[in-house]
């Protein structure tokens, strides 16, 4: 079995506003035969404890469900293209129109919709050798700029496609004081990076030089403005990094909620 292409589905709790990963599609080649595979991670654990609840499109928690189309839970977050604006839309992920694959711009917009609290993203590819380290990708649209003053939301409309961003630590955030704002040059705050990607800067913060941020592109107004500001990190890894490796990402078991004995659930494949 070949996985290839693969996002993870977070979950914000609207009353602490607080974001967990719960969920893992995979499209997955295996023996000539393509199929998407959705499974809820360990992450649920803790999003239980604010409320969560499986989606209705996936009600049980350690079920595997496959299906030979994309999902329609994750097909309609996707505009379509029919639709006159589409060609502008994919243009403002920094994705071409004619080739992106549905889950490429799933994992750059973000897959939100206004009717729940679901984000997606994609975990990073590396590329490198052994001997000299490993360069990983991240591309994120930037959180949080509607918590901004407005000049800081005017001063979006300025800035450059490849300005650099500086990371800052929010030490006294009231919501998580492990949050990591993004500034440009000369200290004004642009928004934060996605809580979900955390672990992964804790670590490579480690090291100074270790992780870069750059704007990849710009949308200014009319673009929604949790599309302003799409954003690359660059992270010099060693060999052995593994990327969104913490416990929250492994696969869900039943004994995570109730200590029963695991329960194996393979749905059949089935249109989404």
């Amino acid at each position: 079995m070949k996985v290839l292409e693969q996002l993870f589905v977070v979950w914000q709790d609207p009353e602490s506003c607080s974001y967990f990963p719960v969920g893992h599609l995979k499209h997955v080649s295996d023996k000539g035969e393509q199929y998407y595979e959705f499974t809820y991670i360990k992450g649920v654990r803790d999003a239980i404890k604010y409320s969560f609840k499986p989606f209705l499109a996936f009600p049980e928690y350690d079920e595997t469900y496959l299906s030979k189309e994309l999902f329609s839970f994750f097909k309609n977050r996707i505009l379509s293209n029919s639709r006159s604006d589409y060609i502008e839309y994919v243009s403002n992920l920094g994705l071409s129109p004619d080739d992106s694959t549905p889950i490429e711009i799933l994992a750059r917009s973000g897959g939100r919709r206004m009717t729940d609290s679901v984000e997606l993203f994609c975990p990073p590819k590396s590329k490198g050798v052994p001997s000299e380290g490993f360069l990983v990708n991240y591309f994120f649209l930037a959180h949080g700029l509607r918590h901004m003053r407005d000049c800081a939301q005017g001063l979006v409309e300025t800035l450059e496609s490849e300005a650099r961003l500086f990371i800052m630590h929010d030490l006294q955030n009231p919501v998580d004081n492990e949050a990591l704002i993004l500034r440009t040059e000369d200290y004004c705050c642009v928004g934060f990076l996605p809580r979900y990607l955390l672990p992964d800067c804790w670590e490579f913060l480690k090291g100074s030089d270790a992780i870069k941020v750059f704007i990849e592109k710009l949308n200014p107004p009319p673009a929604p403005i949790q599309q302003r500001i799409l954003c690359r990190m660059e992270a010099n890894t060693k060999e052995g990094f593994q990327p969104c490796s913490s416990y929250i990402y492994g696969p869900f078991v039943s004994e995570d909620l109730n200590g029963e004995k695991e329960r194996t659930h393979q749905a059949s494949i089935h249109p989404s």
